[in-house]
């Protein structure tokens, strides 16, 4: 499994809209190609983390063309574009 860890700032005035907006494209969000789990956090100052789980390392860069398409529908939310690692995932469970 290779995970993919994105991270981001929200704009403290629209951390509503960007529930609002996850919630509206979960759909979209978990058709990423070979994702097998998505997970999201977020503090109460906006820092957000996703951690987007895959099957493998082809899987990973196959979803990262979907990634950018949500990434752009949020860009007027966030302080400064996200910024994504690929790391091997060395141990899950459930």
């Amino acid at each position: 499994m290779f995970a993919r860890l994105t991270t981001f700032r929200i704009k403290p005035d629209r951390l509503e809209d960007f529930r609002t907006w996850r919630r509206a494209n979960e759909t979209e969000i978990y058709a990423q190609p070979g994702l097998r789990h998505w997970i999201g956090l977020v503090s109460e100052d906006g820092q957000a983390f996703v951690v987007a789980i895959f099957d493998g390392v082809q899987a990973a860069c196959d979803a990262a063309p979907a990634a950018r398409a949500l990434w752009n529908q949020f860009a007027d939310m966030v302080d400064e574009e996200p910024t994504a690692r690929f790391l091997e995932v060395m141990a899950a469970k459930g």
